[in-house]
Parts: structure tokens; C-alpha cells; sequence
């Protein structure tokens, strides 16, 4: 039986990646910037604050993927009026293969938002 506590804690692989996309909150579109990415769910930054628990609807052209659900599970201010969030996809991705696909198209930054901001 494995833990789910420590570093190991993630059900699936996550990637590192640097997208473009665009959320819909409310009426109004969102510009962000994915991070990082699992079948599960994503960290992004954006320039609006968001609430743990609020639900929107984001579009990755890159996953070739009709828009996606995602739920704030954490947020955190990055640098000025930049956040941090983590989010999970509802329902889950089904596979890894566009992720590969993604990362082996660009890994995206080594560092951390906070690093980069």
C-alpha cells in the first residue's frame, strides 16, 4: 500500500510546461499561464485573484480538448497583482499522451512563479 503524504504525494506525473490560455470567468475571459500540468490538474498565474473552491472554465488549444473544468484548490500572491493557482481538472484528463506531447514541444521554465515574477 503506498503513502499519500511527502513529495510522492501526486497520483500523476506532473509536467513542466509553459501555455498560454485563456479562462472564463463569469462573463469575462482571463488571460493566464500554465506552469505545470497532470492528468489531474495544472498551476497557473494569473492576474486575477481567485477564491479555493471557485469552479471556471479554461481552454488549452495545446490538449486539443473541448474547454475543461477546473477547481481552485490553493492560491497565493506571487509578486504585485499576480497569484498563483492550484487548480484540479473536473473531470480528469484521460492520459498522458498530449502532455508528452506538450512537454517535449517545450519544458517551460525551471523555476517557480515566484522565481520568475
Amino acid at each position: 500500500m503506498s503513502s499519500l503524504s511527502g513529495p510522492e504525494r501526486r497520483r500523476y506525473p506532473r509536467y513542466r510546461v509553459r501555455l498560454r490560455i485563456q479562462f472564463l470567468r463569469g462573463e469575462a475571459e482571463v488571460a493566464a499561464e500554465i506552469f505545470n500540468i497532470s492528468r489531474s490538474g495544472c498551476l497557473l498565474v494569473t492576474p486575477v485573484a481567485m477564491q479555493v473552491g471557485e469552479r471556471v472554465e479554461v481552454f488549452v488549444p495545446a490538449l486539443g480538448r473541448p474547454p475543461q473544468a477546473f477547481k481552485v484548490i490553493r492560491t497565493r500572491s506571487v509578486a504585485g497583482s499576480w497569484h498563483a493557482v492550484a487548480a484540479d481538472f473536473e473531470p480528469y484528463l484521460p492520459d498522458d499522451a498530449p502532455l508528452l506531447k506538450l512537454r517535449s514541444q517545450d519544458e517551460g521554465p525551471h523555476e517557480d512563479p515566484e522565481q520568475i515574477f
